[in-house]
Protein backbone atom coordinates (compact mmCIF):
# COMPACT_ATOMS: atom_id res chain seq x y z
CA UNK A 1 0.00 0.00 0.00
CA UNK A 2 1.27 3.33 -0.93
CA UNK A 3 0.96 6.16 1.68
CA UNK A 4 0.37 9.69 1.79
CA UNK A 5 0.34 12.63 4.79
CA UNK A 6 -1.30 15.69 3.93
CA UNK A 7 -3.42 18.10 5.59
CA UNK A 8 -7.17 17.94 5.61
CA UNK A 9 -9.14 19.73 3.47
CA UNK A 10 -12.89 20.93 2.76
CA UNK A 11 -13.39 18.42 0.48
CA UNK A 12 -11.95 15.32 3.21
CA UNK A 13 -15.11 16.26 5.51
CA UNK A 14 -17.54 13.98 3.77
CA UNK A 15 -15.28 10.91 4.02
CA UNK A 16 -13.54 12.07 7.61
CA UNK A 17 -17.24 12.35 8.89
CA UNK A 18 -18.25 8.57 7.81
CA UNK A 19 -15.36 7.03 9.36
CA UNK A 20 -15.57 9.03 12.71
CA UNK A 21 -19.82 7.85 12.84
CA UNK A 22 -19.06 4.68 11.86
CA UNK A 23 -16.42 4.15 14.53
CA UNK A 24 -17.69 6.18 17.54
CA UNK A 25 -21.10 6.04 19.67
CA UNK A 26 -20.50 9.86 20.11
CA UNK A 27 -19.09 11.05 16.94
CA UNK A 28 -17.59 14.64 16.60
CA UNK A 29 -20.33 16.90 14.86
CA UNK A 30 -19.43 17.77 11.14
CA UNK A 31 -19.41 21.13 11.71
CA UNK A 32 -15.96 20.43 14.75
CA UNK A 33 -13.96 19.43 11.49
CA UNK A 34 -14.83 22.39 9.45
CA UNK A 35 -14.49 24.55 12.27
CA UNK A 36 -10.99 22.87 13.08
CA UNK A 37 -9.93 23.60 9.53
CA UNK A 38 -10.86 27.17 9.83
CA UNK A 39 -8.98 27.70 12.95
CA UNK A 40 -5.49 27.45 11.17
CA UNK A 41 -3.37 29.61 14.01
CA UNK A 42 -3.76 26.67 16.08
CA UNK A 43 -5.62 24.00 14.86
CA UNK A 44 -3.72 20.93 12.74
CA UNK A 45 -5.99 18.55 10.61
CA UNK A 46 -4.35 15.87 9.11
CA UNK A 47 -5.41 12.54 6.82
CA UNK A 48 -3.48 9.59 5.97
CA UNK A 49 -4.44 8.14 2.65
CA UNK A 50 -3.84 4.53 1.42
CA UNK A 51 -4.10 3.97 -1.89
CA UNK A 52 -5.22 7.28 -2.86
CA UNK A 53 -8.10 6.50 0.03
CA UNK A 54 -8.39 8.05 3.43
CA UNK A 55 -7.92 5.49 6.05
CA UNK A 56 -6.95 7.63 8.98
CA UNK A 57 -6.99 11.34 10.01
CA UNK A 58 -6.30 13.35 13.03
CA UNK A 59 -7.22 16.81 14.81
CA UNK A 60 -4.39 18.37 16.69
CA UNK A 61 -3.93 21.84 18.46
CA UNK A 62 -0.99 23.19 19.42
CA UNK A 63 0.16 26.40 21.06
CA UNK A 64 3.14 27.58 22.70
CA UNK A 65 4.81 23.99 22.73
CA UNK A 66 1.58 22.67 24.17
CA UNK A 67 0.01 19.63 21.80
CA UNK A 68 -3.51 18.35 22.35
CA UNK A 69 -4.50 15.40 20.36
CA UNK A 70 -8.29 16.16 19.95
CA UNK A 71 -8.95 13.17 17.48
CA UNK A 72 -6.84 9.92 16.04
CA UNK A 73 -8.68 7.36 14.10
CA UNK A 74 -8.20 4.76 11.58
CA UNK A 75 -11.12 3.21 9.16
CA UNK A 76 -12.16 0.03 10.44
CA UNK A 77 -10.88 -2.26 8.08
CA UNK A 78 -7.65 -0.74 8.63
CA UNK A 79 -7.08 -1.53 12.36
CA UNK A 80 -4.43 -3.55 13.70
CA UNK A 81 -2.42 -2.99 10.40
CA UNK A 82 0.05 -0.11 12.40
CA UNK A 83 -1.74 2.96 10.81
CA UNK A 84 -2.13 4.32 13.70
CA UNK A 85 1.32 4.21 14.69
CA UNK A 86 2.19 5.49 11.19
CA UNK A 87 -0.11 8.97 11.90
CA UNK A 88 1.23 9.52 15.42
CA UNK A 89 4.69 9.42 14.08
CA UNK A 90 3.96 11.84 11.39
CA UNK A 91 1.83 14.13 13.53
CA UNK A 92 5.02 13.96 16.05
CA UNK A 93 7.10 14.81 13.33
CA UNK A 94 5.01 17.91 12.42
CA UNK A 95 5.57 19.36 16.02
CA UNK A 96 9.77 18.58 16.75
CA UNK A 97 9.70 21.50 19.24
CA UNK A 98 7.09 19.89 21.24
CA UNK A 99 7.35 20.45 25.35
CA UNK A 100 3.97 18.45 26.58
CA UNK A 101 1.08 16.29 24.55
CA UNK A 102 -2.32 15.95 26.02
CA UNK A 103 -4.51 13.44 24.69
CA UNK A 104 -8.00 11.99 26.34
CA UNK A 105 -8.79 8.41 25.33
CA UNK A 106 -11.71 6.40 26.45
CA UNK A 107 -10.84 3.40 29.35
CA UNK A 108 -12.62 0.97 27.70
CA UNK A 109 -9.92 2.01 24.37
CA UNK A 110 -7.46 -0.58 25.35
CA UNK A 111 -5.72 -0.75 21.82
CA UNK A 112 -5.56 3.19 21.86
CA UNK A 113 -3.83 3.11 24.90
CA UNK A 114 -1.49 0.60 23.89
CA UNK A 115 -0.56 2.33 20.87
CA UNK A 116 -0.02 5.82 23.46
CA UNK A 117 1.83 3.84 25.99
CA UNK A 118 3.86 2.64 22.85
CA UNK A 119 5.33 6.25 22.21
CA UNK A 120 5.85 7.19 25.85
CA UNK A 121 2.39 8.51 27.21
CA UNK A 122 1.20 7.62 30.39
CA UNK A 123 -1.89 8.15 32.28
CA UNK A 124 -2.39 11.31 34.07
CA UNK A 125 -5.67 11.38 35.63
CA UNK A 126 -9.09 9.90 34.95
CA UNK A 127 -11.88 12.53 34.35
CA UNK A 128 -14.70 10.88 35.19
CA UNK A 129 -18.19 10.81 32.92
CA UNK A 130 -16.38 12.38 30.47
CA UNK A 131 -18.39 11.30 27.14
CA UNK A 132 -21.74 11.18 26.79
CA UNK A 133 -22.74 7.67 27.38
CA UNK A 134 -21.26 8.25 30.83
CA UNK A 135 -17.50 6.42 30.59
CA UNK A 136 -14.62 8.00 32.26
CA UNK A 137 -12.20 9.49 29.60
CA UNK A 138 -7.82 8.83 30.69
CA UNK A 139 -6.32 11.37 30.27
CA UNK A 140 -2.65 10.84 28.92
CA UNK A 141 0.07 12.97 28.72
CA UNK A 142 3.80 13.05 26.82
CA UNK A 143 6.45 15.15 28.26
CA UNK A 144 9.89 16.07 27.49
CA UNK A 145 12.44 18.64 29.02
CA UNK A 146 13.74 21.66 27.29
CA UNK A 147 17.08 23.17 27.53
CA UNK A 148 16.38 24.87 31.01
CA UNK A 149 15.23 21.22 32.04
CA UNK A 150 11.85 22.53 32.62
CA UNK A 151 8.82 21.60 30.88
Amino acid sequence: MIFKFRKMCRSDIDMVHRIEVDLFEDPWPRDSFIRDLQSRETAYSYVLEGNNEIIAYSVCWYYQRELHIGNLAVKRMHHRKGIGSKLLSYILEQFEDWAIIFLEVRESNIAAQKLYKKFGFRNLYRRRSYYTNGEDALIMVKSKEDKNGLV
